[in-house]
């Protein structure tokens, strides 16, 4: 099978014009994880913080599972195939990182976007949210950084993960003490692999160490949401422009912990790329509203 889908892969890269290698640069950037924070930092503190966190445990659950399942599969992506025959760019390899099985961007368009069509059950969100999945699943393809099946079973991931997992935190969400034991639990079946794959950063750190940096982001999502629920416990009862200025902060602190992190901390030291993920969402999820509890985040 993989050798057909190299030769698959091989006449796209062939006969693909500039034009549509850039469109398709473009549109794959609707499955990186950028989209996947910008969605929950939206939701969360601009239309509701309990839909926020349905869809951020969909969205955590679905990238845990992912990048546990490329490091077991350890599937090589398709421009190392020795039968490849196309070059890929620099910047295009900046964004294929981890192994193959199954496509991180296609499993996180497909768990984003039907999430958010799950959510709030609007015709018109499925036909967009449908239509953005597959052209980013397209993209993965026709860039020649994943083989069909890999798109294939992260679209079909993300849609069953989008959907349990919506359904699971609604379940436990009325008691706190059992969403917080929910988090916990997922943490705990996903920390054994860990542990058991710690070597495999060793060997090749740019396609193993997202497992771990997820892991982190991970937790820091679990604490931030529980020192927020201690020490404010913001709602939704202020003016659209006031919530939305509460998204727009914490995006702008995202990525200025991101870019900045990353310019002091040491290159390929996975102690301080976990630490940088965990900071994100600490950081804006949790003590970002703390600080502005008397302003921003003032209950009516």
């Amino acid at each position: 099978m993989t050798n057909f889908e190299i030769e698959i892969l091989n006449k796209i890269r062939e006969n693909i014009s500039s034009f549509f290698d850039s469109l398709f640069k473009f549109i794959t950037n609707f499955g990186g994880q950028e989209i996947l924070i910008l969605t929950i930092l939206v939701v969360y503190f601009v239309f509701s913080k309990k839909q926020g966190q349905r869809i951020a445990f969909s969205i955590f659950t679905s990238l845990l599972v992912n990048n546990s399942l490329k490091v077991v599969v350890d599937r090589i992506r398709p421009f190392n195939h020795p039968n490849a025959t196309y070059p890929v760019e620099e910047a295009v390899r900046e964004h294929a990182s981890g192994m193959s099985f199954p496509s991180g961007h296609a499993q996180n368009a497909a768990v984003t976007y039907s999430s958010i069509a799950f959510s709030y059950k609007k015709n018109y969100l499925w036909i967009i949210s449908s239509i953005l999945i597959l052209l980013v699943g397209l993209s993965r393809v026709i860039l020649g950084v994943h083989y069909p099946t890999d798109v294939i079973i992260g679209i079909i991931l993300g849609v069953v993960l989008a959907y349990f997992g919506l359904k699971l935190h609604e379940k436990y969400e009325n008691d706190f003490k059992n969403q917080i034991r929910l988090y916990l639990i997922v943490a705990i079946i996903f920390l054994p692999f860990l542990f058991i794959y710690l070597n495999k950063l060793k060997t090749n750190y740019f396609e193993y160490k997202d497992l771990f940096t997820i892991y982190s982001f991970y937790i820091g999502y679990i604490l931030a949401v529980l020192l927020e629920k201690k020490y404010l416990d913001f709602d939704e009862s202020v003016h659209l422009k006031f919530r939305i200025i509460r998204a727009i902060i914490a995006i702008i602190i995202v990525l200025g912990l991101l870019i900045g992190l990353k310019a002091v901390f040491p290159k390929d030291n996975i102690i301080f790329d976990m630490i940088r993920y965990f900071m994100l969402s600490f950081v804006a999820i949790g003590v970002y509203p703390i600080i502005l509890k008397n302003s921003l985040f003032k209950k009516n």
